[in-house]
């Protein structure tokens, strides 16, 4: 009896270490939402990407807050969305402000009178079962839609299984990137894709195969970064994989706690831009997967006073764990374009040196990502 008492007491004992890096990770998703509000501007938004403000949404609802009820010059993020949904007639870019709707409680046919499932699905080729030209915009087109309860073209997922590159991942110029790996993999889960598939499973083994050592993920596995390592938590989330488990502990770090080691004082994350890496970071740390952000439970109320911003650095400064001394690419990004994406931009003096072909990857994701 008095051994099990200790074993008990031992087990009690370990808890609090096993706590600090469990999902969802709440000090830090808090911490994290409260740096998302500081950014929040006079129209409503959270940026002036409107992509990033859709994710900004999305992020504060992940952590339990109604976005609704952030005001800023008394406009709410409602009042930013129904501003600018007129304005958005790509495929992706409306259906990644669909799931913001949803996170604000709006309905995504009819936003402020603008119907952004119909002008996702008035983009898809049938023939083809195209949404965008790149693998990365085609996937958050299908959760868009998947993921508000509407039925993503029926060739769509072929399309997108399709785009897969050499070694099972997904992303431009015939590389492989984590983001888009991720994304694809929980585009096709939504589409009704088993998790059995062969381009799922081909997808699961390029992210363990590409995973760095510190335990994240980044365009290139020896320079991880905040926001590839948070898509891949996501998709292992979507998948049912625990990213917490031995599988994903590299050097003795998980995935999550890579994380949680970049996370600033200010409760933003080292990245590209430290806004745009809290709101990719948040919703991974409170376990949720880009489908199911929107729809999280609101169990929060933001406390009165808010903390002031803090000044952040053109070149985020990395946390003493992190091993990159050169900011991380620009993630991919959908959202920021009326018209459609092109995978294409100016953004190659963003790579890093020595790694052409991979940064010209990194960079032709990140416009797709930021525009739509």
């Amino acid at each position: 009896m008095k051994r099990l008492v200790l074993l008990a007491a031992a087990g009690a004992a370990l808890l609090p270490a096993l706590a600090f890096a469990a999902l969802p990770a709440t000090d830090a998703v808090l911490k994290g939402a409260a740096f998302i509000k500081t950014v929040q501007r006079p129209d409503g938004g959270y940026a002036e990407s409107p992509g990033q403000s859709i994710d900004a949404i999305i992020a504060v609802r992940a952590a339990g807050y109604d976005p609704r009820l952030d005001v800023q010059n008394g406009k709410t993020p409602a009042d930013w969305l129904i501003a600018n949904a007129p304005a958005i007639t790509s495929p992706a870019s409306a259906a990644k402000a669909a799931l913001g709707a949803k996170a604000l409680g709006l309905d995504p046919k009819n936003v402020g009178g603008t119907n952004l499932i119909a002008v996702a699905q008035a983009g898809y080729d049938a023939e083809t079962g195209a949404y965008a030209d790149n693998a990365f915009s085609q996937s958050v087109a299908i959760l868009g839609l998947a993921c508000t309860g509407n039925q993503p073209g029926a060739k769509a997922a072929d399309n997108l299984k399709a785009a897969a590159v050499q070694g099972g991942g997904w992303g431009f110029g015939g590389f492989a990137d984590p983001d888009t790996t991720a994304i694809a993999i929980q585009a096709l889960l939504a589409a009704g894709v088993p998790r059995t598939d062969e381009a799922i499973s081909k997808g699961l083994a390029w992210l363990k195969a590409n995973q760095g050592n510190d335990g994240g993920w980044g365009y290139d596995p020896a320079e991880s970064n905040t926001s590839s390592t948070a898509f891949a938590i996501q998709a292992l989330l979507a998948l049912g994989e625990d990213p917490e488990s031995a599988a994903y502990t590299k050097n003795g770090v998980t995935p999550v706690q890579y994380l949680l080691s970049q996370q600033l004082p200010d409760g933003s994350f080292t990245g590209y831009d430290p806004a745009f890496a809290a709101n990719q970071v948040v919703p991974a740390l409170a376990g949720r997967t880009y489908c199911n952000a929107p729809e999280t439970p609101i169990t929060r109320t933001r406390p009165a006073a808010q903390p002031t911003p803090t000044p952040q650095p053109t070149t985020p400064a990395a946390s003493p764990t992190a091993r990159a001394t050169t900011p991380a690419p620009r993630p991919p990004a959908t959202g920021d374009s009326a018209g459609p994406a092109s995978p294409a931009g100016g953004e190659l003096g963003l790579a890093l040196a020595g790694f052409a072909l991979l940064a010209a990857g990194g960079a032709a994701a990140a416009l797709a990502r930021r525009r739509g």
